[in-house]
């Protein structure tokens, strides 16, 4: 059933990338290197909403946590870039929500992201521009024993499979991107994040459902190729 999943999963994502790859390849071939950048991108996450079990919210089990993002972004227009990226971000149990086993282990919710997203400016030409973000992609998340992807928990509801799963997930957001120099930039991120978590043949209960999270970033871009005179 996870490999079913899994395999789906990544025939989704791939159909995103190519959809993608079709805008990109839209774009005049010379030059294409000026239209690259890096991104990194640490920050904050926390649980919005979403049930743990029957009696507790997700929210109310973890504690706020950290994450770092990279990406590679492409400018395809004036005011719309694409987005690939990678993220990374755990969030600590609350100590009176571990599992006997990990009671000393500081065992923490570890959420990984690789997205496509869309970026589109709002204004242009100004020393601070906002624009929109949304997207989507695939999330390897697992309640792990330890901060950074230890050893996964049981199922809440099966002893014989872990409390883990990759899900697919959506966001949106807002930001705010200040120019630097025509090579770099910064900028600052809000975005809601829904996460298809809920898998009752895996997990044994239904009571552990749909989740959303809301991450901020602050993050730098570098701009490869040539710089603008």
């Amino acid at each position: 059933m996870d490999k079913l999943k899994y395999r789906r999963g990544l025939r989704r994502l791939a159909l995103a990338l190519a959809g993608a790859a079709i805008l990109v390849s839209g774009a005049r071939a010379d030059g294409f290197f000026d239209r690259l950048s890096l991104r990194a991108s640490p920050g904050g996450i926390l649980s919005f909403g979403g049930s743990f079990s029957d009696t507790q919210h997700l929210r109310t089990v973890l504690h706020p946590g950290a994450g770092l993002g990279v990406g590679l972004r492409v400018r395809v227009g004036e005011n719309f870039r694409l987005d690939f990226g990678y993220d990374f971000a755990w969030l600590a149990v609350k100590k009176d929500a571990r599992p006997f086993a990990f009671k000393e282990t500081h065992p923490a919710l570890n959420l990984q992201a690789v997205t496509v997203s869309g970026i589109l400016s709002l204004a242009s030409g100004y020393r601070v521009e906002p624009y929109l973000v949304f997207g989507a992609g695939l999330y390897p998340w697992r309640f792990s024993g330890s901060p950074l992807w230890g050893e996964a928990w049981p199922a809440p509801g099966r002893s014989d499979t872990t409390f883990s799963n990759l899900s697919l997930g959506l966001d949106f957001g807002f930001g705010l991107e200040s120019f630097v120099s025509s090579r770099l930039s910064a900028f600052i991120e809000a975005r809601y994040v829904y996460l298809f978590s809920r898998d009752p043949d895996k997990f044994g209960t239904d009571d552990f459902t749909e989740q959303d999270f809301v991450r901020a970033s602050i993050g730098l871009t570098f701009r490869l190729g040539r710089a603008k005179k």
